[in-house]
């Protein structure tokens, strides 16, 4: 009778060990039982001691054995991201524990969106290392604010977004930055030297493609349409990483309408430009979501960074809008 996925997780869970997932990582990413077990400290006969026990676990070829060392099954592929997640897990785990037996609370798990990003932490956790030392933070970046509300079961201090339209239940949400939706290009580009844009300067320009229903695309869509267009010229690549937007952008062939949080440390420095034109709008602000009765003083102590900056670009705007 073949094997069930429950008695396969039953197995794994009274005869799987820590060891053995290391062993799988391992042999994964170096291709060899004698790098793998140089890595792990361990004699290549116990490697492969250990691997014929996982194989017998799961009853299946994890490895192909051949004269330059090892490869994964497909069996084997299935199981190692499994293996380094729980790794992963164990190895934050142990890091909070350990701050916490220390009475340090010192590490602070981040998720935050690419706007979020670009608006609170570019530029500024330089600072942060300097007048917190003995915080450790474990930042990671979601493609979107949905895909980061999605995944609140894992464990996260704060959640940098933005202004949530229903904020979960325990959680409160602290606004930090302002925000803009803005054409944006290069400073090779060139409408860039006049810093401004109407519908007709517009209407000539290659845009860099958002995904349907995005906000971007339907306010880009509606203005062309609105305008009477010829045409909406798209550049037919769609992406979400704001590095490989700079990199179409810094061409000077292309424009596009985007958050200005997610350009902000490259507009800063002058390499882009934030247009002023029709299509500029207000966005929702950004800030952070976390739950302040169970905050820990590591997670405190980024927060009141974080509302600091805040006050601080707030009051920096105030005198740059009263300077004739």
């Amino acid at each position: 009778m073949p094997l069930s996925a429950s008695s396969l997780l039953n197995r794994f869970t009274l005869r799987a060990k820590f060891r053995h997932m290391q062993i799988l990582v391992a042999l994964a990413e170096f291709g060899s039982m004698r790098r793998a077990a140089q890595h792990l400290n361990m004699t290549q006969p116990a490697i492969s001691q250990m691997v014929a026990e996982l194989e017998r676990l799961v009853e299946a070829n994890l490895f192909l054995r051949h004269a330059r060392g090892v490869s994964l099954t497909s069996a084997g592929q299935e199981l190692v991201p499994a293996a380094q997640s729980i790794l992963a897990t164990l190895g934050d785990a142990a890091e909070r524990v350990t701050n916490e037996l220390q009475e340090q609370g010192g590490v602070v798990r981040i998720s935050a969106s690419a706007a979020a990003v670009g608006a609170l932490l570019h530029g500024r956790l330089v600072d942060f290392a300097q007048r917190h030392p003995e915080t450790q933070l474990h930042v990671t970046q979601s493609r979107d604010d949905a895909v980061l509300l999605e995944r609140m079961d894992v464990p996260t201090d704060l959640i940098l977004l933005r202004s949530p339209t229903v904020t979960p239940e325990g959680w409160s949400f602290v606004p930090c930055a302002a925000d803009r939706l803005s054409v944006v290009c290069h400073g090779s580009h060139p409408l860039a030297a006049s810093g401004h844009a109407a519908l007709q300067d517009l209407a000539g320009c290659t845009w860099l493609m958002h995904r349907v229903g995005s906000v971007a695309r339907n306010r880009l869509e509606a203005a062309a349409a609105g305008a009477d267009w010829p045409e909406l010229k798209l550049c037919r690549i769609n992406l979400h990483i704001p590095d490989l937007s700079r990199d179409m952008l810094s061409s000077g062939k292309y424009v596009s309408l985007l958050p200005e949080s997610v350009m902000r440390p490259w507009i800063d420095t002058g390499e882009f430009v934030a247009l002023e034109s029709p299509l500029t709008e207000p966005l929702s602000p950004l800030g952070f979501l976390w739950q302040p009765d169970r905050a820990r003083p590591g997670a405190r102590r980024v927060a009141a960074f974080l509302e600091e900056h805040t006050a601080l670009a707030a009051a920096s705007s105030a005198v740059s809008n009263k300077e004739p």
